[in-house]
């Protein structure tokens, strides 16, 4: 029997400023993009079933047109006669009671089984048992819920989560939680632990096979580096299962990261970007570029205009700059002297102008009437 395992799809998430000739976020389209590629292989590769464990959607009211996507992708699947088990993640569960939990809309669609709310639920697959956990804000609940998960005896027994199975594996997000350790010890009655909520696919060494899959699409740069995809498992017949990994096209994610960077002039920086650029693909890419201990005028001449300039192609640059310490000296100013933009800017203009004292002066006090605008 072979079962395909992917979580984290976050339908509806958005950022950036960028939208497509459609007027969609464009971020919010690449995560769109990402899971019909998962649906596509799905279709292709036929799984006796499909686990999804959680945070199907970015919020738990998505727009319509996160809500009418997810409908339709699920449908696809549906209509192969392929059933689908999801469970609710932080992401989607409303935060208060007044709110009505988004996945029961899936009720609506056949061979879809969601699984949301207050309570653990079990569905039975010819020889596999699953066992849902959905994410429960009210934790003397979610133990109460706990308590009652128990293997099935002569089945292959999945427990699906939405958690941090140990505390490495926190997202530092509102609302997540760690699985209490008092229950680990009943892990050991599941042959396969399908968990969502960590963003790179990898085993949990908490027991023999337990595999976050991973999100279908980068929403951080920290996920750099990180293939995005789908697992599959295939069970054997002593009640063994084989997971293997396959990776899905997703939009390229870039880091740079110079230290030290007030040991450099702009110029050095700026042809350190240049190699940087000529030995990576930043066409459509998003990059993240770290300056660490730049000087605060190093800042300016390496401007968000200056770095579109360096990269024109790039989807979106993110700089981080990250200026130099309190100990260093600026032109024989302490840094921490500098304690707002026009000084920065000041201090700049004397420095480009060192022989035309006159020149830079007049420089400032035409910048100052900009600042006090």
């Amino acid at each position: 029997m072979r079962i395909l395992h992917f979580s984290d799809t976050h339908l509806g998430y958005q950022a950036f400023d960028r939208v497509t000739e459609e007027g969609i976020n464009a971020r919010e389209q690449d995560v769109y993009n990402a899971f019909e590629r998962v649906v596509n292989r799905i279709l292709e590769i036929k799984p006796d079933l499909v686990i999804h464990s959680g945070d199907f959607f970015h919020r738990p009211s998505p727009s319509n047109r996160a809500l009418t996507f997810g409908l339709e992708q699920l449908r696809r699947i549906g209509q192969a006669n392929i059933p689908v088990v999801i469970i609710a993640g932080n992401h989607e569960t409303p935060k208060t009671i007044y709110n009505s939990p988004i996945l029961r809309a899936l009720r609506t669609l056949e061979h879809v089984f969601p699984i949301f709310g207050e309570q653990c639920e079990k569905f039975e697959f010819r020889r596999v048992a699953i066992h849902g956990v959905p994410h429960i804000n009210d934790n003397r609940l979610m133990l109460n819920e706990l308590e009652k998960i128990e293997p099935l005896q002569d089945k292959f027994n999945i427990l699906m989560l939405h958690t941090s199975l140990g505390k490495r594996y926190l997202m530092e997000e509102y609302g997540e939680q760690v699985f209490p350790a008092e229950f680990e010890t009943k892990l050991a009655g599941f042959q396969y632990i399908s968990l969502g909520h960590w963003h790179d696919c990898q085993a949990v060494n908490l027991h023999p096979c337990a595999w976050y899959s991973g999100s279908t699409e980068r929403l951080s740069d920290t996920e750099i580096g990180s293939e995005k995809g789908f697992l599959m498992l295939d069970i054997q017949p002593d009640n063994t299962c084989k997971v293997t990994f396959e990776a899905i096209e997703t939009r390229t994610w870039l880091r740079w990261e110079r230290n030290a960077c007030h040991e450099v002039s702009a110029a050095e920086l700026e042809a350190e970007l240049e190699s940087f650029k000529a030995s990576n693909p930043a066409k459509d890419a998003i990059v993240s570029l770290t300056f660490n201990d730049i000087r605060p005028e190093q800042t300016l001449e390496l401007g968000n205009l200056r770095l579109r300039q360096l990269f024109p192609e790039a989807f979106q640059i993110i700089p981080k700059r990250k200026t130099f310490s309190d100990r260093a000296f600026v032109h024989g100013i302490e840094a921490n002297q500098f304690d707002s933009l026009d000084k920065v800017f000041a201090d700049y203009l004397r420095s480009k102008y060192p022989e035309d004292i006159g020149m830079a002066e007049k420089l400032v006090e035409r910048s100052a009437r900009y600042f006090n605008l």
